[in-house]
């Protein structure tokens, strides 16, 4: 962004406007929507203004830009004294109104004002009076403005959920009928309007309505919030520029097969506002860690016109790249930036000036062949990046229920997301601040974007009136024009649940185009097509419980896709675009914290749900809020745990096998999405989890919980995401090995060990493994199971290279498996049906004994960051195991001792976790921590098991 003294508009502090810098020159500016705020240009012109206010066109916001995120005041309509013509008046008093820290939805605002505490414990969430929210709502900040005098002032707005009308100083600037859309961008030129001195700014907010607007919600994720997300959630930003405004920049990238070389064009519009024709210097400079390269070039533009100037390596031949810096997903190599900076000049002086970063890579997809014999249409859809094809596992990204953003708290959940393995965030809607964006440019995590599903964006073109499908072609063309340069978005998906008909794909494809979008669009995240993107490769669900198995299986192909009812979700084939085994039970602790005692019992005790087969009305369980009402109870997730690991009697019994067994099916579903991807026949191309996270403290549909909670399906997924994996297929019962780092694996030996419950090794297989090239998936072993071995026994799988152990995996397994009825188990949001008596029998992990564990942990501190280290030993005389031994740092007393209460060290990246060793067998992890977190005392590490005694050891420094 170009800082603030480098133009004349001065914001000062009574103006309660603050203008954010990047933290390094190659950072990309922290603008509102998130554009890298250099955008311009539009698909459609937007309505005419209302008679007397300020002209208007759509575009993308200039680096010029300065963001107003501070100042603002909040007060109901019901309230407020006064019209638009007198509120958006400097000399308005407040007297009365909230304060707010930055832009932000009504309940957000509420909140920071200290009402409806704890909003989030028990069913706090559901007392808050919704009947506010009915009148309208005043959004005001006052700044101090001294006008460029030789060019314009414009006022740009970046969407609004609901709608507004705009008020500048008096002067009625925008309508309602036209300010509305989550991704919309106004300019409005308030030059006339805009005073040397103060100025206000006000709008008058109605009601969100996802039903009526294409505006952001929080779908079927969760309950709606009180006010339906309604109010600013990217802040207006003021910009001025001299005689020649700079719109639409960008770079389009040539990159060669190879990599080996790229060409780049840089692309800028050249807005004239003025009377007269101008002579405008566009000058270009694109800098990398000792890199520099300028170019530039001379232009006219006639009066009130826009020119696009192009500079290629035609003309220009420091734009051809002979070795570029190549960006690559994380776990394949580095993410280097390059930055660029474009300056206008005219009359001898700066005029207007933008800068963003972008990576210099290549994107591209097809369909895998489709499988002979099966009732598929079309193949998955596989993604290319760099001419590496890849199997995308990711999760789906939930923002926080009143939209708030904090970019520290989006730090600590990306490190979350690269601790587990992971490599994609899917954005389905609800695009957060571009920050997020620069943080995933710079942490390699890929993101999906794409429209949400279920409001007014999938409803058909016939029932989209011509104002609503003009809206949907202003914010494609702000979404394509910010996105684009990104190297972390890799695709958009320009349909949901639904495909975009020919009119709605028409709006998006032609936006999409004249922004220069570089990767590849998918039609859908369903099993659907649209006519010019075709097939889209995608499959959902299911969406709850279905057993570890399930994931191997090939049960979708005895079901027509032309039935109604089919909704291709199932085993690990082609890209599942959205789908899990539903509820995630949080640990105690995480419980502690938002659930009352009673509430808790809902979650276990059967007298309160009529048996393990239904479920409790428990607020904080989604179902009560959507269609799926009767399938995606806590009863359809208990059932399979009551009967497949016996039964409980009390919270903690419950605990430890919901925590377990959350732990085994993401494990299969991870594993089962990259073990089948080397299928020759019917390949799986990806996996997003449904979903990553929630917007407010959950018990279905995440792999960490609001608190930053790492409940059994976190260290499930981790486990399948290591580097180098070895895992074990229940369809077929063989071993596989999987390279997912961009090194080749040489020198690896797997190792197979069947184990029954008395500790009696029943079977040794072992065998080297052949060399594995990146993003290789090998079978090496396809052991027998041993007779006479325990009904339920264990697996342990080892893979080892000379002096060191690359992976470990140990399972928990049956002689008596599961068996699905799937012709039952494939409706839409369900989850498995066993059949009569068809559950896995792990009941005997009941009947273990105590094992005996001896655990040491010491502390090591680097600045900021805490480092604990546990080494746990089983030092039993019987060969029993310490069963998914779990630790978790927490604060404590210098001799060893747990505070109690909430003393858990949240967030913590850990090594590996919920270890299961038998006598002799250690096993050290880490887990990497904020000093901070620590609050003033001393680390101690906790320790619980399956089958152990919770202990506390210090682990001091």
């Amino acid at each position: 962004m170009t800082r603030l003294r480098s133009h004349p508009i001065i914001l000062a502090a009574c103006a309660v406007l603050a203008l954010a810098a990047p933290a390094s020159a190659a950072a990309r500016p922290s603008s509102p929507a998130g554009g890298a705020t250099n955008r311009a240009g539009a698909l459609a012109v937007a309505p005419s203004p209302p008679p007397g206010t300020a002209s208007v066109t759509t575009s993308a916001t200039p680096s010029s830009a300065a963001d107003l995120s501070s100042g603002w005041k909040i007060q109901s309509s019901a309230v407020a004294g006064g019209s638009g013509a007198t509120i958006s008046r400097p000399d308005y008093a407040t007297t009365g109104w909230l304060a707010i820290s930055r832009p932000e939805t009504l309940m957000a605002g509420l909140l920071e004002n200290g009402r409806y505490p704890n909003i989030f414990f028990s069913d706090n969430l559901a007392k808050v009076p919704t009947d506010q929210f009915n009148a309208n709502w005043w959004y005001r900040t006052q700044l101090t403005v001294h006008p460029r005098r030789d060019g314009r002032t414009v006022l740009i707005m970046n969407g609004v959920l609901g709608t507004a009308d705009l008020w500048v100083n008096g002067t009625k600037v925008a309508d309602r009928s036209q300010l509305q859309g989550a991704y919309s961008r106004f300019e409005y030129d308030i030059t006339p309007y805009v005073r040397d001195g103060q100025n206000a700014i006000a709008l008058d907010v109605a009601k969100n309505d996802p039903k009526t607007y294409l505006t952001d919600s929080l779908l079927d994720w969760n309950p709606p919030a009180p006010d339906r997300n309604t109010g600013l959630r990217f802040a207006p930003q003021l910009a001025q520029a001299g005689p020649v405004a700079l719109r639409n920049v960008h770079v389009v990238q040539h990159n060669a097969a190879n990599l080996g070389s790229s060409d780049l064009t840089v692309r800028a519009d050249l807005r004239n506002d003025t009377d007269a024709e101008q002579k405008a210097r566009l000058d270009a400079t694109i800098t990398r860690s000792g890199t520099r390269i300028a170019v530039s070039a001379n232009t006219s533009v006639p009066a009130k016109s826009t020119r696009t100037v192009t500079l290629t390596p035609a003309d220009h031949r420091a734009l051809h790249l002979a070795h570029p810096a190549v960006w690559w997903p994380y776990q394949l190599g580095a993410q280097p930036l390059y930055h660029l900076t474009v300056s206008a000049n005219a009359g001898g002086r700066v005029s207007d000036r933008t800068d963003e970063d972008f990576g210099i890579r290549t994107v591209t997809s097809y369909l895998t062949p489709v499988k002979p014999g099966t009732h598929t249409t079309h193949g998955g859809r596989q993604f290319v990046i760099n001419g590496v094809p890849l199997v995308i596992r990711g999760g789906g990204w939930s923002p926080d229920m009143f939209m708030r953003y904090s970019p520290q708290n989006i730090r600590d959940q990306l490190a979350y997301v690269k601790n587990l393995g992971l490599n994609t965030l899917r954005f389905e809607g609800n695009l957060p601040p571009d920050d997020m964006f620069a943080q995933l440019d710079r942490a390699g995590i890929l993101a999906m974007p794409g429209w949400q599903c279920c409001d007014r964006w999938e409803d058909p073109s016939s029932k989209w009136p011509d104002a609503l499908k003009a809206n949907a072609g202003v914010q494609a063309t702000h979404v394509a024009q910010w996105l684009r340069d990104h190297p972390s978005v890799f695709t958009f998906y320009q349909g949901s649940d639904e495909a975009p008909d020919a009119v709605k794909e028409a709006i998006y494809l032609k936006a999409f185009a004249a922004a220069d979008w570089p990767t590849p669009q998918v039609a859908a995240a369903e099993y659907k097509s649209s006519p010019q993107l075709g097939p889209s490769g995608s499959k959902e669900g299911p969406y709850n419980y279905v057993p570890p198995g399930y994931w191997w299986a090939n049960g979708p192909e005895t079901v027509d896709p032309r039935d109604p009812t089919f909704t291709n979700q199932g085993s690990a084939w082609a890209y599942g675009t959205e789908t899990s085994a539903g509820n995630t039970v949080p640990t105690q602790d995480s419980l502690n914290r938002f659930l009352t005692p009673e509430e808790q019992k809902k979650i276990w005790d059967l007298s309160t749900t009529n048996g393990p087969g239904t479920g409790p009305d428990l607020f904080h369980v989604y179902p009560k809020f959507n269609s799926y009402t009767k399938t995606a109870r806590m009863g359809q997730y208990n059932t399979p745990l009551w009967n497949r690991y016996g039964h409980w009697s009390d919270m903690a019994s419950y605990q430890r096998i919901a925590q377990m067994g959350g732990y085994e099916v993401t494990r299969a579903q991870f594993e089962a999405y990259l073990g089948h991807s080397k299928d020759p026949a019917n390949p799986s191309t990806g996996v997003i989890y449904w979903m990553l996270n929630k917007a407010w403290p959950s018990l279905h549909w995440n792999l960490y919980n609001y608190d930053l909670d790492q409940p059994g399906v976190y260290f499930g997924a981790q486990k399948a995401g290591e580097p180098v994996h070895v895992m074990y297929d229940y369809a077929d019962g063989s071993i596989r090995v999987a390279n997912l780092t961009n090194a080749r694996q040489s020198g690896l030996t797997a190792t197979a060990r069947f184990i029954d419950l008395n500790g009696t090794v029943k079977a040794t297989a072992r065998q080297a493994v052949p060399a594995l090239a990146s993003q290789d998936v090998r079978t090496v072993l396809t052991p027998k199971v041993p007779a006479g071995i325990s009904r339920t026994y264990f697996l342990e799988l080892t893979l080892t290279r000379p002096g060191a152990t690359v992976s470990r995996n140990v399972y928990w397994l049956s002689t008596k498996t599961d068996e699905v009825d799937w012709p039952k188990s494939l409706g839409q949001g369900s989850g498995a049906v066993f059949k009569s008596d068809g559950y896995a029998d792990l009941t005997g992990l009941q009947s273990l004994p105590a094992a005996n564990v001896k655990v040491s942990a010491s502390t090591r501190r680097n600045g900021g960051e805490a480092t604990t280290t546990v080494t746990i030993r089983n030092v039993g005389s019987k060969p029993v195991p310490a069963v998914f031994t779990r630790a978790d740092v927490r604060r404590g007393t210098s001799d060893g001792r747990a505070l109690g209460g909430d003393d858990q060290v949240l967030p913590i990246e850990w090594s590996d976790n919920a270890v299961t060793l038998w006598p002799g067998q250690s096993q050290t992890l880490t887990g990497r921590y904020r000093v901070a977190d620590l609050r003033g005392a001393a680390p101690v590490v906790g320790i619980t098991g399956w089958n152990l005694a919770g202990l506390t050891v210090p682990a001091r420094g």
